[in-house]
Formats: structure tokens, sequence, C-alpha cells
């Protein structure tokens, strides 16, 4: 099990960075977007307010350890990810896929490591074949779901030739699932865990035993950014050691 306090403990480090931050060089916000419906890791609360682990790690590098000001706003994630592809926006937290790199800069370290987990829908009848898979070319058999805007799907299930059904976002995606549309959803494991716990899907949904793959986040800043420089910087906060220990993602999750 993890905490919030323990995670971004990881980021402790002795004395201040050496800061480059000359007064004109460039704008005083660094403009950060998220997915606002993934928590616990960011989601968007009825004040409006963007909040989750992702915002306080983002917060801890950027704005604790860089002393760089820093503005949070959640939307879909399709739209967060245009954002930053556009120039609209500076960076986000995520997975670095081949075409996320095209246009973003991603910290060498991940931030966040998370395993990722199966759902099913405990009266599928094919649930004892479901777990049986254990890797996710298991799953070709199988129709699944995702949201649209998953990097990770894109890159990990798109090229499988699985037979996916995109929905809005993941709450869609696990009423897809509910609902017997398709038999399966592979996701981040925290964030399923804690949606289980809704009423809308307790004893409607089950997570299946089986760890198909991790999901490594990571800081990433738009290329064409003016704050695509504090990248090295953002990198020398993530390999601190912490207590001597060897450098590591921010958090890991199991």
């Amino acid at each position: 099990m993890f905490s919030r306090r323990k995670m971004l403990g990881g980021l402790t480090v002795a004395g201040m960075l050496p800061l480059w931050h000359p007064a004109l060089a460039r704008p005083v916000t660094f403009r950060m977007v998220y997915f606002g419906d993934f928590a616990p890791f960011s989601q968007q609360g009825g004040d409006g307010q963007v909040r989750g682990m992702f915002v306080e790690a983002a917060d801890t590098i950027l704005h604790d350890r860089l002393r760089q000001g820093v503005d949070h706003q959640a939307y879909p994630w399709a739209r967060a990810q245009a954002m930053v592809r556009g120039g609209e926006a500076d960076g986000y937290m995520t997975v670095p896929t081949p075409d996320r790199l095209s246009y973003v800069l991603a910290s060498a370290r991940p931030v966040f490591t998370f395993p990722m987990c199966m759902i099913a829908a405990p009266d599928n009848p094919r649930l004892n074949d479901l777990r049986q898979v254990r890797r996710l070319e298991d799953l070709r058999p199988f129709r699944v779901g995702h949201y649209i805007g998953s990097g990770w799907a894109d890159a990990n299930l798109r090229p499988l030739g699985l037979d996916i059904q995109w929905a809005a976002d993941l709450t869609g995606t696990m009423r897809l699932v509910v609902n017997g549309r398709v038999d399966a959803l592979v996701d981040n494991a925290v964030s399923m865990r804690l949606r289980l716990t809704n009423a809308e899907f307790q004893s409607r949904l089950v997570e299946l035993p089986n760890i198909l793959a991790t999901q490594p986040y990571h800081l990433c800043i738009g290329r064409s950014s003016p704050f695509a420089d504090l990248m090295p910087q953002i990198d020398a906060v993530l390999a601190m050691r912490r207590g001597g220990g060897s450098p590591g993602p921010v958090a890991k999750a199991t």
C-alpha cells in the first residue's frame, strides 16, 4: 500500500537546485493539464478545481523544488493532449508513447509506476476464460473496452488487432463492461480499485488477479513550450536519491 505523503516524500532534496529563469525568457505560469475523470490521480471537483496525486506531484516538482508558478486545469483527456500538442498548454503527466514523444519531451524517470489490472462483470459467461489471460495478446478472443485519448491503449492494445469498443471516458468504459457490451477493461489498477468501491459498480464488476502490464507515468512538456528547457532540472529532481538509496520513481504501487 502507499500514501501520498510517502510517495511525494521521494522528491525531498537537500538544498536548492540552481534555477535558470531569465525574467523575460518565458511566461510566469506553467500550464499543466489533466484528465478530469481519473481519480485518484486527477479529478475535477464541483468547484472546478482539479485535485489528485498527479497535481500534488507536479506541484512538488515544479513549484516546491523549481520555484515555478503552476496552473492546473482538467479537461477530457483527448482535449488536454491536443492542448499540449497545439501549444495551448505546457505539459501533462502520462505514459510517453511514440506519438506523444513526437511533440513532447518526457522526464527521464517516471514520476509514478503502476500495475495494470483487468476488470470484468461477474456474470460474464466467459469469466473463467478471462481468468486464464496472462498476457495482453491473450485478449484477442475477447471484446475489450477503452476510452478515447488513451495513449496506452493506442500503443499496446490497438496494434494487437483486438476488438475494441471506445467510450468517451473511463466511467463510460466501465459501463460497457457492466452492460455486457465488452468482456473486459485493462487499466491502471489503483484507479480501478478506487472506482470499484463506487455504488454504481460494487458487485457489478470484479478485478481479475492477473497483472498484465505496468504503466509508467512521466512528466511531459511540449517541445514548443517556452518551458521545455526546464526538463534537465526536472530530471535532476527525479534523480535525487532518497535516504541514500537508488534513484527511482516518486511512487510505485503494487
